[in-house]
């Protein structure tokens, strides 16, 4: 019973002048960014890019690519685009880019977006992100307009 009631006066004595601050949550990232970028698309002026649907194709992809500046981050995906998904007359809204990735020894992480004939006209917006070690959320989001 001695020994509980001592480990209690530490633990006690330990919160209050130490506190329950996490040691590391001053500290920041200098190695980790985030860029979102479609290499392969052309961007307009207003910084829009453009996917040319190829006609006859049952769907069209483009890569997307995000530098996290180190290896094996995992990243999270998510769109405002989906197309129906029907697999045994049971059909769901499926995004147009899948929801995770892991970034490469390069830093980049990559993604890809296919998108069917329906998607035509629409403008979806692309977002990206990943919680660094330090517990910053480091976010990025591009807008890739579907063309005919």
């Amino acid at each position: 019973m001695k020994n509980i009631i001592k480990y209690i006066f530490i633990y006690t004595i330990s919160i209050i002048f130490i506190g329950c601050d996490n040691p590391m949550s001053n500290q920041t990232c200098d190695y980790c960014y985030l860029e979102l970028e479609a290499p392969d698309l052309p961007i307009d002026e207003n910084g829009v890019y453009h996917l040319d649907y190829n006609d006859g194709d049952l769907q069209t992809f483009t890569k997307l690519r995000a530098y996290v500046g180190y290896e094996l981050e995992y990243l999270g995906w998510t769109t405002n685009v989906s197309f129906d998904g029907c697999t045994w007359d049971y059909c769901e809204n499926v995004p147009v880019v899948n929801g995770a990735s892991y970034s490469s020894d390069d830093g980049y992480a990559y993604q890809m977006m296919g998108v069917y004939e329906g998607n035509i006209g629409q403008t979806a917006t692309i977002w990206v992100g990943y919680y660094d070690n330090y517990g910053t959320q480091w976010l990025d989001s591009i807008k890739v307009k579907i063309d005919e």
